[in-house]
């Protein structure tokens, strides 16, 4: 009853304290029935439409393109068969050989190198009309120097392949000595 009594006390000293408090409970009842109902199914399909968007672009991302195609095998071996011609292309004839070795010794001089003999070992790979030559060669100079070198053999046109580096110890003079393994393929020119 002592309740009773405050409340009934409240609504006879001011009416508009209790309505006002009841009104704010109603404005609360409809926003939580607005969000539940309206806004909250919204949401949803927006976070999924969303999470379908990010899979797409990791798809194109992955593949290069978009859509069902990109991702059913036919294209995905057409897009392979692509690439292996496109890579077949960029193999130079045997010939030219002699013009990697070239290019070598010119680009350890640009950076202030020099390589006094290159080893290498050609291996044929059957049934693709290819060879395989491994490099095997050393420098010897200031990392900056050596830093250029290999800057700039990752920056050639040539399909060279940098298996191995391997830096040791450094003398008096700052120099450090690098020995580099790489690899290159050349057509057989066999028709």
């Amino acid at each position: 009853m002592a309740r009773e009594s405050s409340l009934l006390t409240a609504w006879r000293l001011n009416k508009k304290i209790p309505l006002l408090i009841g009104g704010l409970i109603l404005l609360n009842i409809a926003a939580y029935a607005i969000l539940s109902n309206v806004v909250g199914p919204r949401l949803d399909a927006l976070e999924r439409r969303y999470i379908e968007r990010q899979s797409q672009v990791r798809q194109v991302r992955l593949t290069g393109q978009s859509g069902a195609a990109a991702g059913s095998p036919r294209e995905i071996f057409r897009r392979g068969e692509e690439d292996l011609g496109k890579f077949r292309a960029a193999i130079p004839s045997r010939t030219e050989f002699t013009a990697l070795i070239g290019e070598i010794f010119s680009l350890a001089t640009n950076a202030g190198l020099s390589i006094d003999r290159i080893g290498y070992e050609p291996k044929e790979i059957t049934g693709h009309e290819l060879l395989r030559y491994t490099l095997n060669f050393s420098v010897s100079g200031d990392y900056g120097q050596i830093k250029r070198f290999v800057y700039s053999l990752e920056q050639s046109d040539r399909l060279i392949a940098i298996e191995e580096l391997s830096l040791s110890g450094e003398s008096k003079e700052g120099k450090v000595n690098l020995r580099v393994r790489l690899s290159t393929y050349f057509k057989t020119d066999t028709p």
